[in-house]
């Protein structure tokens, strides 16, 4: 049996762990494979074969360090250490990397996982891999030729000093440092920005994330908005973000389309860890859900789905929604404009409101319209964005690395 490991900040917080775990866990079924996961941060998992490295004040020093200095993947020598010594110890044939930032790694293992002579997949959920800074670097082109003054030294990862020169040649060094990982990309758009970058030399495939189609489905939208106590005569807006106030989602460009909008029979829902971010009787908040069937009842309570995010490598929400039968309407910028076609809904220039809110009106007023790209987005997810799909990619990739091997 052939030992695979797979490494990710957390376990089960976020998209990047949502899509390792379900690939984790279908690999633990297969009969050839024996999956193994390890992760840096969150609580300590008692299944079988999980593996947690780091501890909390390894993790806050590694934060602190980041917010005082800008370097990033600098602390975490211990935790990073104990991973190296697990690897060794279990001799396993393959490692699938996600996320590498999140205060949990030191840089320095990407050299030790040159050394170990096996195939190496690493799945880029962001474009951290490829700046001197950030996870996201909107409409900053620095990145392609050396960061400095960096703009945004507010967002993730934080930090009081600019050091995004530093450590775009120290990222650069250490992920040309004897590797020769698979760079596995979610969109054509990303994929795209690594080809300009610093690991254009990699091989990088294109495998779009998949979700659960049998979780995510068109269902009685009646019963559900009885359910949730939402108006059964109102046009229903759905607004998604794991926290409302994170400035890529776009969340002010949303409300200030709704201002624009003449059609007063709306009502809005939202989905995130922020509470009171408005202050409106047509905006429900329900807080931030962890329960996908919970989410996908929330999905068919909606008319259609809105999406403004202004930086996007793909959007794991906006698929959900299609899968659920609700056209989108959205930015067009990252992976969304793949995702969303003109037969699913409508996408507009970013940041222009005012054209989203002509764009949201258009389907709202339009009832057979909006069925028809509510049927095309159903069959483009299970054409394209299945889990089965999905899966099945990553098996045929494993398996191909291991037989080259």
């Amino acid at each position: 049996m052939k030992k695979t490991l797979i490494i990710n900040t957390t376990f089960s917080k976020g998209g990047a762990a949502r899509i390792a775990q379900s690939l984790y866990g279908d690999f633990k079924k297969a009969p050839e494979f024996s999956s193994y996961f390890t992760y840096g941060r969150g609580s300590k998992r008692k299944e079988e074969k999980v593996f947690k490295f780091s501890f909390f004040p390894e993790v806050f020093f590694h934060g602190m360090l980041t917010r005082l200095t800008g370097l990033q993947g600098h602390g975490s020598y211990f935790s990073t250490k104990r991973l190296e010594k697990f690897i060794l110890k279990e001799k396993f044939v393959l490692i699938h990397l996600h996320n590498l930032h999140g205060y949990y790694l030191n840089l320095s293992f990407v050299k030790f996982l040159g050394k170990l002579n096996i195939p190496i997949i690493w799945t880029l959920h962001d474009a951290w891999p490829i700046t001197g800074r950030c996870s996201y670097f909107l409409d900053c082109n620095r990145w392609k030729s050396g960061c400095w003054d960096c703009p945004n030294l507010s967002w993730y990862p934080k930090t009081y000093f600019d050091s995004s020169a530093f450590m775009w040649k120290r990222k650069r060094e250490a992920f040309n440092s004897g590797w020769n990982p698979v760079i596995v990309c979610p969109s054509e758009w990303l994929a795209d920005q690594v080809r300009e970058s610093y690991l254009a030399k990699f091989k990088i495939e294109v495998i779009p994330n998949g979700i659960n189609t049998e979780i995510f489905k068109p269902k009685d939208k009646t019963e559900i908005r009885k359910r949730l106590r939402v108006d059964l005569n109102k046009k229903i807006i759905l607004f998604v973000a794991d926290k409302l106030t994170d400035e890529r989602k776009g969340a002010k460009y949303f409300f200030e389309a709704l201002n624009y909008i003449k059609n007063e029979n709306w009502q809005v829902l939202t989905l995130g860890s922020k509470f009171g971010l408005v202050k409106n009787d047509k905006i429900k908040e329900l807080g931030y859900v962890s329960n996908l069937n919970f989410i996908s009842d929330v999905y068919n309570a909606a008319d259609l789905f809105c999406t403004t995010a202004i930086d996007e490598s793909f959007g794991l929400t906006t698929t959900e929604s299609m899968a659920c039968g609700v056209p989108v309407v959205g930015f067009r910028t990252g992976g969304i404009q793949e995702q969303v076609s003109e037969k699913c809904g409508i996408i507009v220039d970013k940041k222009n409101t005012k054209k989203l809110a002509v764009a949201i009106e258009e389907l709202l007023n339009n009832n057979q319209k909006r069925k028809e790209s509510g049927l095309n987005c159903r069959e483009k997810v299970l054409r394209n964005y299945s889990i089965e799909k999905f899966k099945q990619q990553y098996m045929d990739l494993y398996e191909t690395l291991l037989i080259k091997r």
